[in-house]
């Protein structure tokens, strides 16, 4: 990371520290929200800015440098979407793609010919849309909407439109012909979207909790889990999620299935400490990971397996991704001398725990959903 990215980052964080619980306006959680989100919100920001825009940020404390190649990749190249910020552009399989100026450069699935992202058309103000194979980007809603989240199907988009700044609605737009088909009715305060799978499409609503809705029927269920702390992985062509808990001074990850009666734990991994988690679930949702131990649960059978990593893997944005059931692709943190931090990109094994060498200079990396 160079001194300039490292500047904008602490900055970043900075800035995220003063913002209140009660704080409103577009990107803002409403005062009943917890304060992860808005934590995660800025790190999602933090991600953006300082790994792809920082050269659309910096030209003024230095001359705009020549684009670089990508760093080689040792082994099998990524086999999900990576965005590399040295070049400006995303890769998927052989597919270079450059991105535009004013997209931002974290995405979220293949989807619509192209790959999901989203449009900042003014500072804090965000639209969805495709970034097409050609480098144009086909927008999709309304203004003023952000957090989207891919059906299983990958046909569809839902995402919050902000009416206001205290007031706005959960959408659903068809990717192909750009028209709304659902949507919940207006209200205040900002749901968390956390992802959509065979039972709907799910959302935590500050003090009403989790829910989930089948936008095809209209209909809410509301889902309680024990010391629900915000966090989920949702598959898409799983049942099983993953949700963060926290409870008597111990976090914990919670596997489990949404059942007639309820939702059902299968598997729970708990240990003390106050970071908090965010959950990694393997596509067919037998495999969940604990990135702060760096850890693969099976969640059938509870056993636990190390994966051999000699630095700490990234447990924030960007997080580990699976490439297929077994083999996960994660950014570690190395600390150099006089404290920078460099990222290394390696592909574990969640079976055995071996972990290989992709990328020995991943600075600027992002690993994204297939």
């Amino acid at each position: 990371m160079t001194d300039t990215e490292t500047r904008l980052r602490d900055y970043l964080h900075t800035q995220a520290a003063t913002v209140p619980d009660n704080a409103q306006g577009p990107g803002l959680e409403p005062p009943e929200r917890r304060r992860n989100w808005p934590v995660l919100a800025a790190a999602a920001a933090i991600v953006v800015v300082v790994v792809l825009a920082a050269s659309l940020l910096t030209r003024g404390d230095r001359p705009d440098p020549a684009r670089r190649p990508a760093p080689p990749v040792s082994g099998a190249a990524p086999q999900v979407p990576y965005t590399v910020y040295e070049e400006n552009a995303l890769h998927d399989g052989k597919q270079k793609v450059r991105i535009p100026k004013g997209i931002d450069g974290f995405f979220f699935g293949r989807a619509g010919g192209g790959w999901l992202g989203q449009q900042m058309s003014v500072p804090g103000q965000f639209r969805p849309g495709i970034l097409l194979p050609n480098s144009t980007f086909r927008t999709l809603g309304p203004d003023r909407s952000g957090y989207q989240v891919l059906s299983p199907d990958r046909k569809q988009v839902a995402m919050y439109h902000y009416l206001s700044n205290t007031r706005g609605q959960v959408i659903v737009v068809d990717i192909q012909s750009g028209k709304q088909v659902a949507k919940l009715p207006a209200a205040a305060g900002q749901p968390a979207l956390l992802g959509w799978n065979q039972d709907g499409l799910w959302m935590d609503r500050g003090k009403a909790g989790l829910v989930v809705w089948q936008p095809a029927s209209g209909q809410q269920r509301p889902v309680s889990i024990a010391g629900f702390d915000g966090s989920a992985a949702i598959p898409a062509a799983a049942g099983t999620i993953v949700v963060s808990t926290k409870a008597d001074g111990k976090r914990c990850l919670k596997a489990g299935a949404l059942r007639d009666d309820g939702f059902k734990v299968l598997r729970d991994y708990c240990d003390e400490g106050p970071e908090h988690l965010y959950p990694v679930l393997s596509p067919d949702g037998r495999t969940m990971i604990h990135s702060v131990r760096a850890e693969a649960i099976d969640i059938n059978t509870g056993q636990v397996t190390k994966l051999k990593l000699q630095d700490r893997m990234t447990d924030t944005l960007p997080l580990p991704v699976f490439e297929n059931g077994t083999q996960l692709l994660t950014l570690t943190e190395t600390v150099a001398a006089g404290g920078a931090v460099h990222n290394q990109l390696f592909r574990c094994d969640v079976t055995s725990g071996e972990c290989k060498l992709l990328v020995k200079n991943a600075d600027g990396w992002t690993i994204h959903e297939p």
